[in-house]
């Protein structure tokens, strides 16, 4: 389970995400397909259930939505913008 990290903090800037990550003072800009990720991490998530709004909204296998969403989600754990957390 994945959910935004306490330590960003974010605004919306038209359809477009700034993120700040406040101990590093690191700024992040999200569009698109990385803003939804980013709205559905309001609430704690799993790779499958991410996968599976994202797939009813664009057109893209499964497959190569899990594959393409883990590698956004390693990539904002490295940056500090998202958690993991444990399950309910």
């Amino acid at each position: 389970m994945y959910k935004r990290s306490q330590d960003a903090i974010f605004s919306e800037v038209g359809d477009d995400v700034v993120a700040l990550h406040i101990q590093r003072g690191q700024c992040y800009g999200m569009e698109k397909v990385t803003v939804d990720v980013w709205n559905l991490l309001a609430e704690p998530s799993d790779l499958e259930s991410l996968c599976s709004r994202l797939v009813e909204r664009y057109d893209v296998p499964p497959d190569e939505c899990r594959a393409d969403v883990a590698r956004l989600l390693d990539q904002m754990l490295k940056e500090g913008l998202v958690e993991r957390v444990a399950a309910a």
